[in-house]
């Protein structure tokens, strides 16, 4: 089972900061999704939040590429999540010689446990998410995020998402004041791209993410693909899902992070 434990880790990393521009529609291509026909905006809401909903635990293996600047690399990454606030990113990086783990973050409610693995050893901390959204800029958009990375169209706050008559843009909310909008097409209600946004005292934190190759997980629909901006960073991340298990129960230890 793809789960992160005491007894062996694997990981998850994300983020990204794009201009409202990056909310452009893109090409649409074959879908797996069934077509929508007649359907008012509130039964089209109803749909997409089902759909968010009935994810209620994954556990999910990902091969990650990334650039910033002239910098560029890939490593292995595991995402675990249990509704409704419940994450746990973990990465590593296999070397000739051995695996080497890069980060370890939980994220319950509204505090987070962080360990951070360097050549003189672990650093370990913990507090409040909204301090590590500020302590961390690095990592903060795995706390923005969260469990948007592989299930679209995910409301925190429990409320079916707003939608137009056209069933192709929607708006929820999610954790931490971050609100989303998210870019469907018509027919299927099939998420391409979601375009999130924060509002802090120094700045607005625009994050998008984009959503390809659905593929069915029982009677689930996730992306195989998902790929990440940063533009104000210069950072983009590109992940692709080798495993994914949806509604498995977790080990009791999944979401236990100790230095």
């Amino acid at each position: 089972m793809l789960q992160v434990g005491r007894r062996w880790m694997v990981a998850l990393l994300g983020g990204c900061v794009m201009a409202a521009a990056g909310c452009a529609a893109v090409p649409q291509t074959p879908s797996l999704f069934p077509v929508l026909t007649q359907r008012s905006p509130a039964a089209r809401a109803q749909v997409v939040q089902e759909r968010a909903t009935s994810v209620q635990t994954l556990s999910a293996l990902l091969a990650v590429s990334y650039s910033r600047g002239s910098q560029h690399g890939t490593f292995d990454l595991i995402v675990n999540y249990a509704a409704p606030s419940t994450l746990r990113f973990t990465a590593l990086k296999d070397t000739v010689l051995h695996t080497k783990m890069l980060f370890d973050l939980l994220v319950q409610q509204e505090t987070y446990r962080f360990v951070r693995y360097e050549d003189a050893g672990a650093l370990f901390q913990q507090g409040l998410a909204q301090d590590f959204l500020h302590d961390h800029p690095m990592f903060r958009t795995f706390v923005l995020v969260g469990e948007a990375f592989l299930v679209p169209g995910v409301a925190h706050d429990g409320q079916p998402p707003q939608v137009n008559n056209a069933g192709t843009r929607l708006r929820t909310a999610l954790r931490h004041g971050v609100h989303a909008q998210w870019r469907s097409h018509a027919e299927t209600l099939e998420i391409f791209r979601a375009c999130l946004r924060m509002q802090t005292a120094a700045e607005t934190i625009a994050l998008t993410l984009d959503y390809r190759e659905y593929r069915r997980v029982d009677t689930h629909y996730l992306p195989h693909q998902v790929t990440l901006h940063d533009r104000r960073a210069g950072f983009t991340v590109h992940a692709v899902v080798k495993e994914v298990t949806v509604n498995e129960p977790l080990a009791p230890d999944v979401f236990v992070l100790t230095p």
